[in-house]
Protein backbone atom coordinates (compact mmCIF):
# COMPACT_ATOMS: atom_id res chain seq x y z
CA UNK A 1 0.00 0.00 0.00
CA UNK A 2 1.47 3.33 -1.04
CA UNK A 3 1.46 6.18 1.48
CA UNK A 4 -0.29 9.45 0.82
CA UNK A 5 2.58 11.80 0.01
CA UNK A 6 1.66 14.62 2.33
CA UNK A 7 -0.86 15.69 4.92
CA UNK A 8 -4.42 15.93 3.66
CA UNK A 9 -6.86 18.55 4.76
CA UNK A 10 -10.23 18.58 3.01
CA UNK A 11 -12.98 15.98 3.11
CA UNK A 12 -16.21 16.63 1.24
CA UNK A 13 -19.30 14.49 1.76
CA UNK A 14 -22.85 15.01 2.96
CA UNK A 15 -21.96 13.05 6.06
CA UNK A 16 -18.99 10.85 6.79
CA UNK A 17 -20.90 7.62 6.27
CA UNK A 18 -24.65 7.78 6.08
CA UNK A 19 -27.10 9.56 3.84
CA UNK A 20 -29.76 11.83 5.32
CA UNK A 21 -32.17 8.86 5.30
CA UNK A 22 -31.12 6.24 7.82
CA UNK A 23 -33.06 2.98 7.94
CA UNK A 24 -32.35 1.50 11.33
CA UNK A 25 -34.48 -0.20 13.96
CA UNK A 26 -32.95 -1.22 17.26
CA UNK A 27 -34.82 -3.58 19.57
CA UNK A 28 -33.66 -4.22 23.12
CA UNK A 29 -35.20 -6.66 25.58
CA UNK A 30 -33.91 -6.59 29.15
CA UNK A 31 -35.03 -9.05 31.83
CA UNK A 32 -33.39 -8.96 35.25
CA UNK A 33 -34.09 -9.72 38.87
CA UNK A 34 -32.27 -9.93 42.18
CA UNK A 35 -32.98 -10.73 45.80
CA UNK A 36 -31.32 -9.89 49.12
CA UNK A 37 -30.91 -12.02 52.24
CA UNK A 38 -29.84 -10.44 55.54
CA UNK A 39 -28.47 -12.92 58.03
CA UNK A 40 -26.46 -11.86 61.06
CA UNK A 41 -23.49 -9.78 59.89
CA UNK A 42 -24.01 -10.73 56.24
CA UNK A 43 -26.05 -9.01 53.57
CA UNK A 44 -26.12 -11.37 50.61
CA UNK A 45 -27.43 -10.27 47.24
CA UNK A 46 -27.79 -12.38 44.11
CA UNK A 47 -29.37 -11.91 40.72
CA UNK A 48 -29.18 -12.26 36.99
CA UNK A 49 -29.92 -10.51 33.72
CA UNK A 50 -30.61 -11.33 30.09
CA UNK A 51 -30.30 -8.64 27.40
CA UNK A 52 -31.33 -9.33 23.81
CA UNK A 53 -30.38 -6.71 21.20
CA UNK A 54 -31.36 -6.67 17.55
CA UNK A 55 -30.10 -4.04 15.12
CA UNK A 56 -31.67 -4.06 11.65
CA UNK A 57 -30.28 -1.41 9.35
CA UNK A 58 -29.28 -0.41 5.85
CA UNK A 59 -25.76 0.93 6.17
CA UNK A 60 -25.41 3.37 3.29
CA UNK A 61 -21.68 3.73 3.54
CA UNK A 62 -20.46 6.18 0.91
CA UNK A 63 -23.31 5.19 -1.43
CA UNK A 64 -23.16 8.70 -2.90
CA UNK A 65 -19.38 8.83 -2.81
CA UNK A 66 -16.79 10.55 -0.68
CA UNK A 67 -14.29 13.00 -2.18
CA UNK A 68 -11.05 13.68 -0.37
CA UNK A 69 -8.92 16.61 -1.59
CA UNK A 70 -5.50 17.80 -0.53
CA UNK A 71 -6.66 21.38 0.04
CA UNK A 72 -9.40 23.87 -0.79
CA UNK A 73 -7.43 25.40 -3.70
CA UNK A 74 -7.10 21.99 -5.32
CA UNK A 75 -10.83 21.41 -4.84
CA UNK A 76 -11.67 24.68 -6.64
CA UNK A 77 -9.42 23.72 -9.58
CA UNK A 78 -11.09 20.33 -9.68
CA UNK A 79 -14.63 21.69 -10.00
CA UNK A 80 -13.52 24.52 -12.32
CA UNK A 81 -11.13 22.73 -14.68
CA UNK A 82 -12.65 19.25 -14.53
CA UNK A 83 -11.61 15.91 -13.06
CA UNK A 84 -8.54 15.52 -15.28
CA UNK A 85 -6.78 18.52 -13.73
CA UNK A 86 -3.42 17.64 -12.21
CA UNK A 87 -1.56 19.30 -9.37
CA UNK A 88 2.16 19.82 -9.79
CA UNK A 89 4.83 19.84 -7.10
CA UNK A 90 5.51 23.56 -7.68
CA UNK A 91 1.88 24.48 -6.95
CA UNK A 92 0.82 24.84 -10.59
CA UNK A 93 -2.26 23.12 -12.02
CA UNK A 94 -2.43 21.75 -15.55
CA UNK A 95 -5.10 20.07 -17.67
CA UNK A 96 -3.98 17.28 -20.03
CA UNK A 97 -2.61 17.15 -22.64
CA UNK A 98 -0.54 19.80 -20.81
CA UNK A 99 1.76 18.07 -18.35
CA UNK A 100 3.53 19.12 -15.16
CA UNK A 101 6.83 18.70 -16.99
CA UNK A 102 5.85 21.52 -19.34
CA UNK A 103 5.72 23.90 -16.36
CA UNK A 104 9.01 22.68 -14.95
CA UNK A 105 7.67 20.37 -12.30
CA UNK A 106 6.38 16.86 -11.58
CA UNK A 107 2.94 15.40 -10.90
CA UNK A 108 2.06 15.64 -7.21
CA UNK A 109 -0.80 13.09 -6.91
CA UNK A 110 -3.48 15.76 -6.42
CA UNK A 111 -5.86 17.41 -6.18
CA UNK A 112 -8.22 14.45 -5.63
CA UNK A 113 -6.44 12.04 -3.32
CA UNK A 114 -9.32 9.60 -3.04
CA UNK A 115 -12.84 8.98 -4.20
CA UNK A 116 -14.56 6.12 -2.38
CA UNK A 117 -17.95 4.57 -3.08
CA UNK A 118 -19.67 1.43 -1.85
CA UNK A 119 -22.24 -0.51 -3.82
CA UNK A 120 -23.65 -3.90 -4.87
CA UNK A 121 -21.27 -6.70 -5.83
CA UNK A 122 -23.51 -8.89 -8.00
CA UNK A 123 -26.21 -8.48 -10.64
CA UNK A 124 -29.72 -8.02 -9.32
CA UNK A 125 -28.51 -6.65 -6.00
CA UNK A 126 -29.65 -3.17 -5.05
CA UNK A 127 -27.64 -0.60 -3.15
CA UNK A 128 -29.78 -1.10 -0.06
CA UNK A 129 -29.40 -4.87 -0.22
CA UNK A 130 -25.63 -4.51 -0.31
CA UNK A 131 -25.68 -2.50 2.93
CA UNK A 132 -28.41 -4.43 4.74
CA UNK A 133 -27.81 -6.37 7.94
CA UNK A 134 -29.79 -7.66 10.88
CA UNK A 135 -27.67 -8.82 13.79
CA UNK A 136 -28.53 -10.13 17.25
CA UNK A 137 -26.61 -10.06 20.49
CA UNK A 138 -27.55 -12.00 23.60
CA UNK A 139 -25.89 -11.10 26.86
CA UNK A 140 -26.24 -13.08 30.06
CA UNK A 141 -25.13 -12.26 33.59
CA UNK A 142 -25.29 -13.87 37.04
CA UNK A 143 -23.87 -12.42 40.24
CA UNK A 144 -23.65 -13.02 43.95
CA UNK A 145 -22.15 -10.67 46.54
CA UNK A 146 -21.79 -10.50 50.28
CA UNK A 147 -21.43 -7.39 52.40
CA UNK A 148 -19.93 -8.70 55.62
CA UNK A 149 -19.87 -6.46 58.69
CA UNK A 150 -16.85 -8.11 60.34
CA UNK A 151 -16.60 -5.61 63.21
CA UNK A 152 -18.11 -2.27 64.07
CA UNK A 153 -15.45 -0.48 62.02
CA UNK A 154 -14.56 -3.05 59.34
CA UNK A 155 -16.72 -4.06 56.38
CA UNK A 156 -15.66 -6.58 53.74
CA UNK A 157 -17.30 -6.99 50.32
CA UNK A 158 -16.95 -10.21 48.33
CA UNK A 159 -18.52 -10.88 44.96
CA UNK A 160 -18.45 -12.93 41.80
CA UNK A 161 -20.02 -11.97 38.49
CA UNK A 162 -20.28 -14.13 35.40
CA UNK A 163 -21.14 -12.72 31.99
CA UNK A 164 -21.47 -14.08 28.49
CA UNK A 165 -21.93 -12.38 25.14
CA UNK A 166 -23.29 -14.40 22.23
CA UNK A 167 -22.46 -12.83 18.91
CA UNK A 168 -24.56 -12.91 15.73
CA UNK A 169 -24.18 -15.72 13.24
CA UNK A 170 -22.88 -15.02 9.76
CA UNK A 171 -25.49 -14.11 7.13
CA UNK A 172 -23.31 -15.67 4.42
CA UNK A 173 -21.63 -19.00 5.15
CA UNK A 174 -17.88 -18.47 5.63
CA UNK A 175 -17.18 -21.06 2.92
CA UNK A 176 -19.00 -18.86 0.40
CA UNK A 177 -17.09 -15.67 1.18
CA UNK A 178 -14.02 -14.32 -0.59
CA UNK A 179 -11.81 -15.92 2.06
CA UNK A 180 -13.61 -19.26 1.98
CA UNK A 181 -10.71 -21.07 0.31
CA UNK A 182 -8.35 -19.76 3.01
CA UNK A 183 -10.20 -21.41 5.88
CA UNK A 184 -8.32 -24.66 5.40
CA UNK A 185 -4.97 -22.86 5.69
CA UNK A 186 -3.67 -23.20 9.29
CA UNK A 187 -1.86 -19.86 8.89
CA UNK A 188 -5.15 -18.05 8.21
CA UNK A 189 -6.07 -16.26 11.47
CA UNK A 190 -9.85 -16.81 11.30
CA UNK A 191 -12.41 -19.55 10.88
CA UNK A 192 -14.94 -17.06 9.52
CA UNK A 193 -17.14 -16.86 12.61
CA UNK A 194 -17.46 -14.72 15.72
CA UNK A 195 -16.81 -16.90 18.75
CA UNK A 196 -19.24 -16.49 21.63
CA UNK A 197 -17.72 -15.29 24.89
CA UNK A 198 -18.78 -17.65 27.69
CA UNK A 199 -15.90 -17.48 30.19
CA UNK A 200 -16.09 -13.95 31.56
CA UNK A 201 -15.75 -14.71 35.29
CA UNK A 202 -15.19 -11.56 37.31
CA UNK A 203 -14.37 -11.85 41.03
CA UNK A 204 -14.32 -8.70 43.16
CA UNK A 205 -13.16 -8.05 46.72
CA UNK A 206 -13.00 -4.88 48.79
CA UNK A 207 -13.05 -3.52 52.31
CA UNK A 208 -13.67 -0.30 54.22
CA UNK A 209 -11.93 0.16 57.59
CA UNK A 210 -12.39 2.96 60.08
CA UNK A 211 -8.82 2.69 61.31
CA UNK A 212 -9.37 4.50 64.64
CA UNK A 213 -13.00 3.67 65.15
CA UNK A 214 -13.95 7.29 65.70
CA UNK A 215 -15.52 8.06 62.30
CA UNK A 216 -12.70 10.45 61.37
CA UNK A 217 -10.61 8.24 59.11
CA UNK A 218 -11.25 5.52 56.54
CA UNK A 219 -9.06 3.16 54.59
CA UNK A 220 -10.71 1.64 51.52
CA UNK A 221 -9.36 -0.85 49.00
CA UNK A 222 -10.78 -2.98 46.21
CA UNK A 223 -9.67 -5.37 43.49
CA UNK A 224 -11.64 -6.83 40.66
CA UNK A 225 -11.80 -8.14 37.12
CA UNK A 226 -14.07 -6.40 34.64
CA UNK A 227 -14.94 -7.51 31.10
CA UNK A 228 -16.16 -5.26 28.31
CA UNK A 229 -18.63 -6.15 25.59
CA UNK A 230 -17.79 -5.95 21.91
CA UNK A 231 -19.86 -3.35 20.07
CA UNK A 232 -22.13 -4.06 17.13
CA UNK A 233 -20.30 -1.61 14.86
CA UNK A 234 -17.22 -3.79 14.96
CA UNK A 235 -19.26 -6.98 14.62
CA UNK A 236 -21.13 -5.90 11.49
CA UNK A 237 -17.90 -5.26 9.61
CA UNK A 238 -17.01 -8.93 9.81
CA UNK A 239 -20.54 -9.91 8.76
CA UNK A 240 -20.99 -7.70 5.68
CA UNK A 241 -17.42 -7.02 4.50
CA UNK A 242 -17.00 -10.53 3.18
CA UNK A 243 -16.04 -9.85 -0.44
CA UNK A 244 -19.34 -10.98 -1.93
CA UNK A 245 -22.05 -8.80 -0.39
CA UNK A 246 -20.66 -5.35 -1.10
CA UNK A 247 -17.83 -3.83 -3.08
CA UNK A 248 -15.90 -0.58 -2.97
CA UNK A 249 -14.82 1.66 -5.83
CA UNK A 250 -11.74 3.81 -5.48
CA UNK A 251 -10.51 6.53 -7.79
CA UNK A 252 -8.25 9.53 -7.62
CA UNK A 253 -6.03 11.85 -9.58
CA UNK A 254 -3.15 9.38 -9.27
CA UNK A 255 -5.29 6.47 -10.50
CA UNK A 256 -6.35 8.03 -13.79
CA UNK A 257 -9.41 10.09 -14.63
CA UNK A 258 -11.54 10.33 -11.48
CA UNK A 259 -15.29 10.95 -11.47
CA UNK A 260 -16.75 14.40 -12.02
CA UNK A 261 -17.49 16.10 -8.74
CA UNK A 262 -21.10 15.54 -7.74
CA UNK A 263 -21.46 12.28 -9.65
CA UNK A 264 -20.91 8.69 -8.61
CA UNK A 265 -17.94 6.76 -9.96
CA UNK A 266 -20.40 4.88 -12.13
CA UNK A 267 -23.92 3.53 -12.11
CA UNK A 268 -22.56 0.16 -10.93
CA UNK A 269 -24.83 -1.39 -13.58
CA UNK A 270 -22.37 -3.99 -14.72
CA UNK A 271 -21.46 -6.14 -11.70
CA UNK A 272 -20.79 -9.85 -12.22
CA UNK A 273 -23.60 -12.44 -12.07
CA UNK A 274 -24.59 -13.82 -8.69
CA UNK A 275 -22.37 -16.71 -7.68
CA UNK A 276 -19.36 -15.41 -9.60
CA UNK A 277 -16.14 -15.94 -7.61
CA UNK A 278 -14.85 -12.64 -6.19
CA UNK A 279 -11.92 -11.10 -8.04
CA UNK A 280 -8.42 -11.52 -6.60
CA UNK A 281 -7.21 -8.83 -4.24
CA UNK A 282 -10.58 -8.17 -2.62
CA UNK A 283 -10.47 -6.72 0.90
CA UNK A 284 -12.37 -8.47 3.66
CA UNK A 285 -12.88 -8.21 7.42
CA UNK A 286 -13.02 -11.05 9.93
CA UNK A 287 -12.48 -11.89 13.60
CA UNK A 288 -9.49 -13.87 14.83
CA UNK A 289 -10.28 -17.41 15.86
CA UNK A 290 -8.73 -16.70 19.28
CA UNK A 291 -10.59 -13.42 19.80
CA UNK A 292 -11.55 -12.59 23.42
CA UNK A 293 -13.51 -9.68 24.86
CA UNK A 294 -11.44 -7.00 26.62
CA UNK A 295 -10.58 -7.67 30.27
CA UNK A 296 -9.45 -5.15 32.91
CA UNK A 297 -7.75 -5.94 36.23
CA UNK A 298 -8.26 -2.99 38.58
CA UNK A 299 -6.84 -2.25 42.02
CA UNK A 300 -7.79 0.81 44.05
CA UNK A 301 -6.58 1.98 47.46
CA UNK A 302 -7.80 5.17 49.14
CA UNK A 303 -7.43 6.85 52.50
CA UNK A 304 -9.48 9.73 53.92
CA UNK A 305 -8.74 11.64 57.12
CA UNK A 306 -10.44 14.50 58.89
CA UNK A 307 -7.94 17.34 59.24
CA UNK A 308 -10.19 20.03 60.72
CA UNK A 309 -13.81 20.14 61.75
CA UNK A 310 -15.74 19.75 58.50
CA UNK A 311 -12.55 19.37 56.43
CA UNK A 312 -11.10 16.10 55.13
CA UNK A 313 -8.07 15.24 53.06
CA UNK A 314 -7.88 12.17 50.88
CA UNK A 315 -5.50 10.25 48.63
CA UNK A 316 -6.49 7.64 46.09
CA UNK A 317 -4.31 5.26 44.03
CA UNK A 318 -5.57 3.32 41.02
CA UNK A 319 -3.86 0.69 38.91
CA UNK A 320 -5.66 -0.83 35.91
CA UNK A 321 -4.19 -3.42 33.59
CA UNK A 322 -6.01 -4.13 30.31
CA UNK A 323 -5.57 -7.28 28.24
CA UNK A 324 -7.32 -8.72 25.18
CA UNK A 325 -8.00 -5.19 23.94
CA UNK A 326 -9.31 -4.89 20.40
CA UNK A 327 -6.71 -4.34 17.71
CA UNK A 328 -7.20 -4.06 13.95
CA UNK A 329 -4.28 -5.50 12.02
CA UNK A 330 -3.47 -6.14 8.37
CA UNK A 331 -2.37 -9.79 8.24
CA UNK A 332 -1.88 -10.09 4.48
CA UNK A 333 1.70 -8.79 4.41
CA UNK A 334 4.96 -10.62 3.97
CA UNK A 335 6.99 -11.89 5.61
CA UNK A 336 8.94 -10.55 8.61
CA UNK A 337 10.47 -7.39 10.04
CA UNK A 338 13.35 -7.81 7.61
CA UNK A 339 10.93 -7.17 4.73
CA UNK A 340 9.64 -3.87 6.12
CA UNK A 341 9.99 -1.06 3.59
CA UNK A 342 11.24 2.26 5.01
CA UNK A 343 8.47 4.77 4.37
CA UNK A 344 7.01 8.04 5.50
CA UNK A 345 4.94 8.31 8.68
CA UNK A 346 2.74 5.23 8.88
CA UNK A 347 0.38 7.01 11.27
CA UNK A 348 -1.28 8.84 8.40
CA UNK A 349 -3.40 5.72 8.10
CA UNK A 350 -1.30 3.76 5.63
CA UNK A 351 0.06 0.90 7.68
CA UNK A 352 3.32 -0.90 7.05
CA UNK A 353 4.70 -1.82 3.64
CA UNK A 354 6.50 -5.08 3.03
CA UNK A 355 8.28 -6.78 0.17
CA UNK A 356 7.68 -10.32 -0.98
CA UNK A 357 4.60 -12.29 -1.98
CA UNK A 358 1.58 -11.90 0.29
CA UNK A 359 0.53 -14.92 2.37
CA UNK A 360 -3.01 -14.95 0.91
CA UNK A 361 -2.79 -13.81 -2.74
CA UNK A 362 -6.55 -14.01 -3.29
CA UNK A 363 -7.07 -11.24 -0.69
CA UNK A 364 -6.09 -7.59 -0.63
CA UNK A 365 -3.46 -5.93 1.52
CA UNK A 366 -6.19 -3.99 3.31
CA UNK A 367 -7.76 -7.16 4.65
CA UNK A 368 -8.62 -6.47 8.29
CA UNK A 369 -8.29 -8.90 11.17
CA UNK A 370 -10.12 -7.96 14.38
CA UNK A 371 -7.77 -9.34 17.01
CA UNK A 372 -7.56 -9.06 20.78
CA UNK A 373 -3.82 -8.79 21.27
CA UNK A 374 -3.55 -5.20 22.52
CA UNK A 375 -2.82 -4.25 26.12
CA UNK A 376 -2.91 -1.17 28.34
CA UNK A 377 -1.81 0.09 31.74
CA UNK A 378 -3.25 3.01 33.71
CA UNK A 379 -1.61 4.37 36.86
CA UNK A 380 -3.17 7.30 38.67
CA UNK A 381 -2.85 9.10 41.98
CA UNK A 382 -5.36 11.61 43.34
CA UNK A 383 -4.75 14.02 46.21
CA UNK A 384 -7.60 16.18 47.35
CA UNK A 385 -9.43 18.04 50.05
CA UNK A 386 -13.13 18.42 50.64
CA UNK A 387 -15.23 20.44 53.02
CA UNK A 388 -18.75 19.45 53.87
CA UNK A 389 -21.40 22.13 53.76
CA UNK A 390 -21.15 24.24 56.89
CA UNK A 391 -20.93 27.94 57.59
CA UNK A 392 -22.62 28.44 54.22
CA UNK A 393 -19.71 26.99 52.26
CA UNK A 394 -18.58 23.68 50.76
CA UNK A 395 -15.63 22.73 48.57
CA UNK A 396 -14.01 19.82 46.78
CA UNK A 397 -10.61 20.19 45.09
CA UNK A 398 -8.30 17.51 43.77
CA UNK A 399 -5.21 17.01 41.66
CA UNK A 400 -4.68 13.87 39.57
CA UNK A 401 -1.40 12.62 38.19
CA UNK A 402 -1.80 9.71 35.80
CA UNK A 403 -0.02 7.72 33.15
CA UNK A 404 -2.04 5.95 30.47
CA UNK A 405 -0.05 3.49 28.36
CA UNK A 406 -1.03 1.05 25.65
CA UNK A 407 0.22 -0.52 22.45
CA UNK A 408 -2.90 0.35 20.43
CA UNK A 409 -5.27 3.30 20.80
CA UNK A 410 -7.14 2.49 17.62
CA UNK A 411 -9.97 0.32 18.84
CA UNK A 412 -12.65 2.25 16.91
CA UNK A 413 -10.99 2.63 13.50
CA UNK A 414 -10.90 -0.47 11.27
CA UNK A 415 -9.77 1.61 8.27
CA UNK A 416 -6.33 2.71 9.43
CA UNK A 417 -3.39 0.56 10.48
CA UNK A 418 -1.26 2.70 12.72
CA UNK A 419 1.31 0.17 13.83
CA UNK A 420 4.80 0.46 12.43
CA UNK A 421 5.74 -3.21 12.17
CA UNK A 422 3.22 -6.05 12.22
CA UNK A 423 5.93 -8.43 13.38
CA UNK A 424 7.12 -6.29 16.28
CA UNK A 425 4.02 -4.89 17.96
CA UNK A 426 5.90 -4.48 21.24
CA UNK A 427 7.41 -1.29 19.78
CA UNK A 428 3.92 0.23 19.79
CA UNK A 429 3.83 0.36 23.60
CA UNK A 430 3.78 4.02 24.58
CA UNK A 431 1.43 6.74 25.81
CA UNK A 432 -2.19 6.17 24.96
CA UNK A 433 -4.02 8.73 22.82
CA UNK A 434 -6.06 9.48 25.97
CA UNK A 435 -3.08 10.16 28.24
CA UNK A 436 -3.33 13.39 30.24
CA UNK A 437 -0.55 13.67 32.79
CA UNK A 438 -2.04 16.34 35.00
CA UNK A 439 -5.63 17.20 35.93
CA UNK A 440 -7.05 19.64 38.45
CA UNK A 441 -10.66 20.09 39.53
CA UNK A 442 -12.22 22.58 41.92
CA UNK A 443 -15.92 22.80 42.78
CA UNK A 444 -17.34 25.17 45.39
CA UNK A 445 -20.71 26.40 46.56
CA UNK A 446 -21.24 29.36 48.88
CA UNK A 447 -24.28 31.09 50.30
CA UNK A 448 -23.24 34.73 50.32
CA UNK A 449 -24.87 37.67 52.10
CA UNK A 450 -28.12 39.02 50.70
CA UNK A 451 -29.20 35.45 49.82
CA UNK A 452 -26.84 35.22 46.84
CA UNK A 453 -25.78 31.67 45.95
CA UNK A 454 -22.41 31.37 44.21
CA UNK A 455 -21.12 28.25 42.39
CA UNK A 456 -17.57 28.10 41.04
CA UNK A 457 -16.01 25.34 38.98
CA UNK A 458 -12.46 25.25 37.67
CA UNK A 459 -11.07 22.46 35.50
CA UNK A 460 -7.67 21.96 33.89
CA UNK A 461 -5.76 19.17 32.23
CA UNK A 462 -2.53 18.88 30.28
CA UNK A 463 -2.29 18.02 26.59
CA UNK A 464 -2.69 14.61 24.99
CA UNK A 465 0.07 12.91 22.97
CA UNK A 466 0.33 12.34 19.24
CA UNK A 467 2.75 10.78 16.81
CA UNK A 468 2.98 12.89 13.67
CA UNK A 469 4.40 16.38 13.55
CA UNK A 470 2.74 19.37 11.81
CA UNK A 471 6.00 21.34 11.57
CA UNK A 472 7.99 18.79 9.58
CA UNK A 473 9.52 20.18 6.39
CA UNK A 474 9.22 17.44 3.76
CA UNK A 475 9.22 13.77 4.58
CA UNK A 476 12.89 12.83 4.55
CA UNK A 477 14.27 14.36 7.72
CA UNK A 478 15.14 17.83 6.49
CA UNK A 479 13.76 19.82 9.40
CA UNK A 480 16.05 22.21 11.29
CA UNK A 481 15.97 20.48 14.69
CA UNK A 482 17.46 17.29 16.10
CA UNK A 483 16.03 13.96 15.10
CA UNK A 484 12.69 13.09 16.74
CA UNK A 485 12.17 16.67 17.91
CA UNK A 486 9.27 19.04 17.29
CA UNK A 487 10.91 20.32 14.11
CA UNK A 488 12.31 17.11 12.69
CA UNK A 489 11.12 13.57 12.06
CA UNK A 490 7.33 13.41 12.17
CA UNK A 491 7.33 9.94 13.65
CA UNK A 492 8.80 7.00 11.78
CA UNK A 493 10.43 8.05 8.55
CA UNK A 494 13.11 7.17 6.07
CA UNK A 495 16.13 9.44 6.45
CA UNK A 496 17.77 9.50 3.04
CA UNK A 497 16.37 8.16 -0.21
CA UNK A 498 17.02 4.87 -1.90
CA UNK A 499 18.32 1.57 -0.55
CA UNK A 500 20.78 3.38 1.70
CA UNK A 501 17.99 5.07 3.61
CA UNK A 502 17.70 4.48 7.34
CA UNK A 503 14.44 3.53 9.02
CA UNK A 504 14.01 5.78 12.06
CA UNK A 505 11.51 5.02 14.80
CA UNK A 506 10.91 7.91 17.17
CA UNK A 507 8.29 5.91 19.04
CA UNK A 508 4.52 6.22 19.04
CA UNK A 509 2.95 9.31 20.62
CA UNK A 510 6.24 10.99 21.51
CA UNK A 511 4.89 14.55 21.07
CA UNK A 512 2.03 16.47 22.69
CA UNK A 513 -0.92 18.12 20.98
CA UNK A 514 -1.90 21.72 21.49
CA UNK A 515 -5.05 20.80 23.39
CA UNK A 516 -4.27 21.58 27.02
CA UNK A 517 -7.42 22.72 28.79
CA UNK A 518 -8.28 25.33 31.41
CA UNK A 519 -11.71 26.73 32.18
CA UNK A 520 -13.03 28.86 35.02
CA UNK A 521 -16.82 28.91 35.26
CA UNK A 522 -19.13 30.49 37.81
CA UNK A 523 -22.80 31.09 38.38
CA UNK A 524 -24.65 33.39 40.79
CA UNK A 525 -28.34 33.39 41.65
CA UNK A 526 -30.62 35.21 44.05
CA UNK A 527 -34.23 34.11 44.74
CA UNK A 528 -36.96 36.77 44.79
CA UNK A 529 -40.04 35.78 46.77
CA UNK A 530 -43.55 36.42 45.46
CA UNK A 531 -45.70 35.69 48.44
CA UNK A 532 -45.22 32.48 50.37
CA UNK A 533 -45.48 29.96 47.51
CA UNK A 534 -43.68 31.48 44.55
CA UNK A 535 -40.07 32.42 43.83
CA UNK A 536 -38.44 33.97 40.80
CA UNK A 537 -34.77 32.97 40.66
CA UNK A 538 -32.62 34.95 38.21
CA UNK A 539 -29.20 33.46 37.54
CA UNK A 540 -26.15 34.64 35.65
CA UNK A 541 -23.53 32.14 34.48
CA UNK A 542 -20.15 32.71 32.85
CA UNK A 543 -18.17 29.95 31.13
CA UNK A 544 -14.47 30.06 30.27
CA UNK A 545 -14.06 33.36 32.05
CA UNK A 546 -10.46 33.86 30.88
CA UNK A 547 -11.28 32.94 27.26
CA UNK A 548 -8.72 30.14 26.95
CA UNK A 549 -8.56 28.61 23.45
CA UNK A 550 -8.98 25.02 24.69
CA UNK A 551 -8.47 23.25 21.37
CA UNK A 552 -10.62 20.14 21.19
CA UNK A 553 -8.71 17.00 20.27
CA UNK A 554 -6.76 18.86 17.62
CA UNK A 555 -5.76 16.61 14.72
CA UNK A 556 -2.79 18.77 13.71
CA UNK A 557 -0.28 16.27 12.46
CA UNK A 558 -1.87 13.38 14.33
CA UNK A 559 -3.29 11.67 11.27
CA UNK A 560 -5.79 12.12 8.50
CA UNK A 561 -9.41 13.20 8.92
CA UNK A 562 -10.43 10.83 6.11
CA UNK A 563 -11.66 8.21 8.55
CA UNK A 564 -12.12 9.60 12.02
CA UNK A 565 -13.20 7.09 14.65
CA UNK A 566 -11.50 8.62 17.68
CA UNK A 567 -14.80 8.87 19.55
CA UNK A 568 -14.75 12.67 19.84
CA UNK A 569 -17.83 14.39 18.46
CA UNK A 570 -16.17 17.80 18.26
CA UNK A 571 -12.82 18.96 16.98
CA UNK A 572 -11.13 22.30 16.47
CA UNK A 573 -11.13 25.40 18.65
CA UNK A 574 -12.97 25.18 21.95
CA UNK A 575 -15.77 27.34 23.25
CA UNK A 576 -15.03 31.05 23.77
CA UNK A 577 -16.00 33.05 26.83
CA UNK A 578 -19.77 32.81 27.16
CA UNK A 579 -22.36 34.26 29.50
CA UNK A 580 -26.02 33.47 29.91
CA UNK A 581 -28.89 34.81 31.98
CA UNK A 582 -31.79 32.64 33.03
CA UNK A 583 -34.93 33.11 35.10
CA UNK A 584 -36.65 30.22 36.86
CA UNK A 585 -40.09 30.19 38.45
CA UNK A 586 -40.29 27.93 41.49
CA UNK A 587 -43.47 27.11 43.37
Amino acid sequence: MQPIPRACRTRISARLFLEPTIDEVFWRTDVRDNFTVIRGKHTIKAGGEWVHSNNTQVFRGFFKGLYFFDNAVGFMHYVTNGPTVQECANGRYVVPPVTCASVGSTFDFGPLFLFLQHGPATQGESFDQSGASSINNNEFALFVQDTWKVTRNLTVNLGLRWEAQHFPSMTIAPSQTAYGLNLSDPKFPSDGTLHNQNKMFQPRVGFAWDTRGNGKSALRASWGIFNARQNMLTQVGAITTNGVQQQSFAAGSAFGTPPVFGQNAGPISNPPPAGTPPPPGVNVTFFSKDYANPRIYTTNVGYEQEILAGWAGYVDLTLSKGVHLTRFIMPNVCCSTADLIPSVDVNLGNGPSYTGPVPFPNLGNLTTDTASSAKSLYRGATVGVRKRFSNRFQLDANYVWSEDLDDDSNERDPFSFRYYDLYNLAKEYSYSDRDEKHKFNLVTHADLPWKVALDVRMQAHSAQPYSANPTVVGVNGVGPGPLCSNTEAGHRVQIGLGPGGTNVDCGRNFLRKDNGYFAFNFGASRPLHLGERFQIIPKVEVFNLFNNKNNINTISGSGTPLFDFDGFIRQGVGDPREAQLSIRLQF
